[in-house]
């Protein structure tokens, strides 16, 4: 496999899954849960399956024109981000 693809590959799984805990914990918690203003009000609004899957077709839509543009640095350093910004804590979160 292509490293540019393996790491745009391994961006969206971030994105599934950093989407869907973010959905069990809002389905636990409330929108309380979600830490950005602007997708909480979005999840207030239309629900959280509604909200979080355009939230994440959105960024997978923005990682895949950095994938096609060859920004893959870039893009690693945001599948990095996701994994340890968000996916890391939410499990730590989850878990305890």
């Amino acid at each position: 496999m292509v490293p540019g693809r393996l790491v745009f590959a391994l961006f969206l799984v971030m994105q599934a899954a950093d989407g869907l805990i973010t959905y069990g914990a809002v389905s636990i918690y409330g929108s309380i849960a979600e830490g950005n203003p602007l997708l909480q009000t979005w999840i207030d609004i239309a629900d959280p399956g509604p909200a979080l899957l355009g939230a994440k077709l959105l960024a997978s839509g923005c990682g895949g024109i950095l994938y096609a543009t060859g920004f893959t640095r870039v893009l690693a350093a945001l599948t990095a981000f996701y994994f340890l910004g968000a996916v890391v804590p939410w499990l730590t979160l989850l878990w305890s």
